[in-house]
């Protein structure tokens, strides 16, 4: 039975400074200027990483359980030891006004070719007989988002809540949301996190509905940016790695549990509007259906409202995707409109975005369309829209007369 020597703890929440006095006297910790952690390999060739927030040490994202995963269902993922572009610049710029720190694990000249952050090996890009060795590598599709603006307060579990609400997120090794909470140099977080996501189309739709949005209702302060991580400054040198074995079973059980989340992600009450087991067709629908957006009344009263608010929904919907058509049905007494997008993803982002929000005092029922809308307004034909009502006509010609004689005297 193995022995290994735990490392050295602090308190949470501790300044760079003093984190750096508190693990100097053990050599296997050392400080990531890529990720921004405190980090230690122990004898096992695991590596750990600190949590400022918690005070505890845990692991380090393992790459070839991730690709385990990603393989069963044909979805690369994304290499979290690339930083996300803002985070390179970010480093850029500090480099260019300070010399080499001092190491604090390492009594070598940090100028000179030496281990690696990471894993120890020699910095040589090249292999033994001299020659550049050549890494052939598959495109991968990126499933991560890079989220500026967040509140320094949050706590990994808000932040996987909120952006759940878009899709699957991937685990780690203990079962928690793939989230890397970036530190400034004190060790505390600066309010930036890259969140990865199970499928690409999530990101999509992160990048649709929660840019620009408050991730605490009603605090301006915590408005976001959140747009597709850029993982094109990733280092292409070629470095000798150390595989781990993968444990089957644990990949095989977590493979296995994902793919319930998948499945059941539509059904969850805070993602929006179930989809049916017998109409999956609405999953690919590009229409959606908005309820309570004006009374009859309304409309009545004023002539110009139905043209002013076809354009006030077709502008909010356009920031989701490409708007189609816009129709307003004047004669359902639920205040029935529908919106027709160019692609199923930006009518799935208008569900999310749309459904339960309060307009002129009334809540709005946001659903996908499936098949033949059966809804009545004016001037359509007996049977086109489900309108059966032979008065179409009349209504449709009052309607515009109303209009004109509004022109006429706006003018």
């Amino acid at each position: 039975m193995s022995s290994h020597k735990d490392p050295l703890v602090a308190p949470a929440g501790g300044s760079y400074e003093s984190l750096a006095a508190a693990f100097a006297q053990d050599p296997r910790i050392h400080f990531s200027k890529v990720s921004g952690t405190w980090q230690y390999e122990d004898e096992d060739g695991k590596e750990m990483e600190w949590d400022v927030t918690k005070g505890v040490w845990k692991p380090v994202v393992d790459e070839d359980l991730v690709k385990a995963q990603q393989a069963a269902y044909s979805v690369a993922g994304v290499d979290e030891e690339a930083p996300a572009a803002p985070v390179v610049e970010r480093e850029k710029k500090k480099n260019k006004k300070r010399k080499v720190e001092e190491d604090y694990t390492s009594n070598t000249d940090p100028s000179q070719p030496g281990p690696s952050i990471k894993r120890g090996k020699t910095g040589n890009p090249k292999k033994d007989n001299g020659t550049t060795e050549n890494v052939t590598k598959t495109v991968s599709k990126n499933t991560a988002v890079y989220v500026s603006g967040l509140p320094l307060d949050a706590e990994s579990e808000e932040i996987a809540s909120y952006f759940g609400k878009c899709g699957v997120l991937m685990e780690d090794d203990d079962g928690n949301p793939r989230i890397k909470m970036y530190a400034n140099e004190e060790g505390r977080f600066n309010g930036e996190a890259l969140v990865v996501y199970f499928k690409e189309d999530s990101v999509l739709l992160a990048e649709r509905l929660l840019d620009e949005a408050e991730f605490r209702l009603g605090d301006s302060s915590t408005r976001l940016k959140v747009h597709q991580a850029d993982f094109s400054h990733k280092r292409t040198e070629g470095k000798e790695v150390t595989k781990r074995v993968i444990d089957k079973k644990k990949a095989t059980q977590r493979i296995h549990k994902i793919q319930k989340k998948l499945e059941e992600w539509d059904s969850e009450d805070e993602f929006g509007p179930a989809i049916e087991k017998e109409t999956q067709s609405q999953n690919q629908s590009r229409v959606v259906i908005l309820k309570h957006m004006f009374t009859l009344a309304e409309l009545a009263e004023d002539v110009s409202l139905l043209l002013d608010l076809k354009e006030d929904v077709r502008e909010e919907c356009a920031s989701l995707g490409d708007v189609t058509n816009v129709v307003l049905y004047d004669k359902e007494e639920d205040g029935i409109m529908t919106v027709k997008f160019r692609d199923p993803l930006s009518a799935k982002a208008c569900v999310m975005k749309m459904n339960g929000r309060f307009f002129a005092g009334r809540k709005v029922e946001a659903t996908l369309g499936g098949g033949k809308l059966k809804f009545r307004r004016s001037g359509r034909a007996d049977g086109d829209d489900g309108n059966s009502d032979g008065e179409a006509d009349e209504s449709e010609r009052k309607r515009l007369e109303d209009f004109a004689k509004w022109l006429e005297k706006d003018g």
